[in-house]
């Protein structure tokens, strides 16, 4: 179909255009708007700024707040949102185009392009055809397994709720990953199962979720020492599991437990949560994941400690990377192209490094 480009629509996306996009930084995702703290600025202070400018980004965006289902896709994303039958929006751009703030959450959808099935390009708006939301029913999981004979061949624990936890497992691949992980200080311990076969686990009381939040009260020297302690903890437990031929996928703070050293759950993840999605998997494609892909999550995990907070979306943490002395550290592990990231070891060496 047509551009949305009547004379009433040129002048809407007019008023939503930005100036032309700056020089970019090689190798890095998107020109960050707070990447570097003020002269006088605290650790602390830099993290509360930013906290508070991205609180209010996106709340008045009538597509965001009615969203229905939405993807990531190479360059941007689609979804839907409204009323039933849902309307369409895919959106893909760079920094410093109508997409690209988009994208941000730094402008709404124009108002023109409301309650109609779009694309936004750039910087152009396009009417199309709608395209079906995809349902739930219609694409289950096809790798879900059953797992009732794996289970059998665990040991039956007597559970004791103050004790253990207990999940459901729909993935041999999990049950096998467990076993390997075996004895590891690193890797939470699966005990066996419980009567109804359900995999049982020891209980832990907080995640890092939990303490990352309670680290936000301590003096700034404190609460670097800290995060960095933890990330090294981290990067060993990745380490461990990568020596075994696993990728883990989805580490963020509730996938570690708290304990001396940190535990690492959670291994059935077949895919990441949005935020921590290197780029390369965008297009669905699992057998993408790789350690490179694990060292980008290392980086959206450093950047929730010190936010102490999951982000609204992966383009506004990539736009606000942590202060010093963890910014570069940062950077380097969701820079664009797997092989551009740094390798654990190199990784290690960065929090070593830290005073």
């Amino acid at each position: 179909m047509a551009a949305l480009h009547t004379s009433e629509g040129v002048d809407q996306i007019a008023s939503f255009k930005s100036k032309p996009a700056e020089a970019q930084e090689p190798s890095f995702p998107s020109k960050p708007t707070s990447d570097h703290p003020g002269k006088d600025e605290t650790f602390s202070e830099h993290v509360d700024r930013v906290r508070t400018e991205m609180m209010y980004l996106g709340d008045n965006f009538d597509y965001l707040t009615h969203s229905k289902k939405d993807y990531l896709i190479p360059g941007g994303y689609e979804g839907w949102y409204g009323e039933p039958p849902y309307f369409y929006v895919k959106i893909i751009g760079g920094p410093g185009t109508l997409a690209g703030n988009i994208l941000r959450w730094r402008c709404d959808l124009p108002k023109h392009a409301y309650n109609r099935n779009v694309e936004i390009i750039g910087d152009e708006v396009r009417e199309v055809e709608r395209k079906p939301m995809p349902s739930d029913d219609d694409s289950p999981d096809p790798d879900l397994e059953d797992c009732s004979g794996e289970v059998a061949k665990l040991p039956l624990i007597a559970f004791e709720d103050e004790k253990h936890f207990k999940k459901s497992t729909t993935y041999k691949q999990e049950i096998r990953y467990l076993l390997q992980c075996r004895g590891s200080p690193h890797v939470v311990q699966l005990l066996g199962r419980s009567e109804e076969g359900a995999l049982v686990f020891p209980r832990f009381k907080k995640d890092l979720a939990d303490i990352s939040i309670e680290n936000c009260v301590n003096e700034d020297q404190v609460r670097i020492q800290n995060i960095r302690r933890w990330m090294l903890d981290i990067i060993d437990g990745v380490g461990y599991l990568h020596s075994l031929g696993i990728t883990h996928r989805d580490l963020t703070r509730r996938n570690i437990l708290n304990a001396d050293p940190l535990v690492i759950c959670d291994l059935q993840c077949l895919n990441a949560t949005r935020h921590c999605t290197a780029f390369e998997i965008d297009d669905g494609g699992r057998s993408k994941f790789s350690f490179a892909s694990d060292v980008f999550a290392l980086g959206t995990l450093l950047w929730e400690l010190c936010f102490y907070n999951n982000p609204k979306c992966r383009l506004v943490l990539l736009d606000n990377p942590p202060p010093p002395p963890f910014r570069d550290i940062f950077v380097a592990c969701t820079l664009e192209k797997p092989e551009d990231r740094p390798t654990l070891m190199q990784l290690r060496a960065m929090y070593e490094a830290i005073g």
